[in-house]
């Protein structure tokens, strides 16, 4: 305890430690002599615990500035395959029996194949634009926004050189958008240009981008996309449209414990 030496005496009671945290209860703590309470408390704990992560990859074509534009896109680039190469497996989804993020695995009813991969332990599942159905007949292309458009993050894939509002995407779910542009050498290699841009409400995170953010294709690239995404989602859970939702959460699986282990008999 950082205000240790104000505690009046060697073991000081529940009641001296909540005054000195500034805490309060409503009534007077009650021994709990349950040994399930703890097993249900690192259950608790457990699903606060964020271990798979699904995030958008949407395609924008040279000279594409609308939404409806990118999203109408019915295949990549080549350009654009050898991105999703670089940064995840191209995976089966019918029968796949890992992590899905939502995406059907029985009967391709949101395509055939995916982009997953896997990040220090964490499963990754991308939701990427061009794989996912595509509809003549739908100009909005909803069932593609159902899918990314309920992403926290999400990563455009942009070839030309006109310059890019993320506010074309107008998803309330959107909170991270990563840039991606594919910036040909002299040599005639491709190295990739990242920006990130945040709505309001979200803290920076790291790890910080060097100047200029240009990165030859390969692990160490890789690597760095896959964190700024995991720790962008992190952040965003700050973000006060997330964080109500997470404290409420919280608040119920509480009161539900207590519910369980404190109701009077």
């Amino acid at each position: 305890f950082k205000d240790a030496k104000k505690f009046p005496f060697k073991n000081p009671g529940i009641d001296t430690i909540l005054k000195l945290a500034k805490l309060s209860i409503s009534s007077k703590p009650k021994l709990v002599k349950d040994i399930n309470l703890a097993k249900d408390l690192a259950n608790y704990e457990s699903k606060q615990l964020v271990k798979s992560y699904k995030f958008g990859i949407l395609f924008c074509a040279s000279g594409q500035v609308s939404e409806e534009d990118m999203f109408s896109n019915e295949s990549g680039s080549e350009g654009f395959e050898r991105f999703l190469n670089v940064i995840g497996d191209k995976v089966e989804l019918k029968g796949w029996n890992k992590y899905r993020a939502g995406l059907d695995v029985k009967e391709n009813c949101t395509g055939t194949h995916s982009v997953y991969t896997t990040y220090k332990g964490y499963e990754i599942m991308f939701h990427v634009s061009t794989l996912l159905p595509y509809s003549r007949q739908n100009s909005q292309q909803l069932e593609r926004k159902r899918h990314l458009g309920n992403d926290i993050c999400v990563v455009v894939y942009k070839e030309g050189d006109m310059l890019f509002d993320p506010r074309v995407l107008v998803s309330e779910f959107n909170h991270v958008i990563c840039l991606i542009s594919p910036k040909e050498q002299p040599d005639g290699k491709v190295k990739y240009f990242m920006e990130f841009g945040l709505k309001s409400g979200v803290p920076r995170f790291e790890p910080e981008l060097p100047f200029p953010p240009l990165f030859d294709s390969g692990p160490f690239f890789r690597e760095l996309l896959l964190c700024k995404l995991i720790n962008g989602e992190r952040s965003s859970y700050r973000a006060p449209v997330f964080q109500s939702k997470i404290q409420r959460t919280r608040g119920q699986l509480l009161s539900a414990l207590e519910a369980s282990y404190l109701v009077q008999k």
